[in-house]
């Protein structure tokens, strides 16, 4: 293992150093710049995945870490009531009626509560328990750890960005704890964000609680 990384009894990896940059509008923009013009096409994906896997609507929905808002506005044509959290909001939610801002996670119940490339900036990963709701959605970068090297070069080893690292068993094993079971993991993402490497790029999964 690297140093400043420690390994939890879960497997997940934690980065015990991080320094986190200001997430605030040049950043988003950065990131919104690395999907290469793809935003609109990956937010209809995770909708589509949602609610296939789900295989019914969703009437309420939060959106942590929204960024740009894009995922909301898209997911606000079929979600009668939808919200947004980001630890520091780079943007204006978009402008439709039914989406709103809330300044905590676990203030209020959910059918849905998404995190797209957000829970691995998290300082806390814990406070997953608290939060109510019926499904839980995650994609994060898929970390595979074939070796110390591989770690070392890994392009979302972000040490001053990416606090934990998961793969499908350490992501699955660590939300058990917290009370929820997996229904789906895939790398579905990778069909627009993935590189030809061999192996999965970005792991998504949906949890059921309880």
């Amino acid at each position: 293992m690297l140093d400043n990384y420690e390994k939890l009894k879960s497997g997940v990896i934690k980065n015990l150093a991080p320094n986190p940059p200001v997430y605030d509008e040049n950043y988003a923009m950065r990131y919104n710049n690395s999907l290469g013009g793809q935003a609109d096409q990956l937010s209809c994906l995770r909708l589509g995945l949602l609610l296939g896997c789900l295989n019914h609507p969703i009437a309420k929905l939060l959106d942590v870490g929204y960024g740009d808002g894009n995922f909301l506005e898209r997911v606000s044509t079929v979600v009668p009531k939808c919200f947004g959290y980001d630890i520091s909001p780079a943007f204006p939610l978009p402008s439709s009626t039914n989406i709103k801002s809330v300044s905590k996670v676990t203030g209020a119940f959910y059918d849905v509560v998404t995190f797209y490339n957000s829970l691995e900036h998290m300082p806390d990963i814990d406070f997953i328990k608290d939060i109510q709701c019926k499904y839980l959605a995650i994609t994060t970068p898929w970390c595979h750890y074939f070796s110390d090297d591989w770690f070392q070069n890994w392009k979302h080893r972000k040490p001053d960005e990416h606090i934990w690292h998961f793969s499908d068993e350490t992501l699955t094993r660590h939300m058990m704890r917290q009370g929820y079971t997996v229904i789906h993991y895939s790398n579905a993402e990778d069909s627009l964000r993935g590189e030809k490497i061999g192996y999965a790029s970005y792991l998504t999964a949906i949890f059921k609680k309880g």
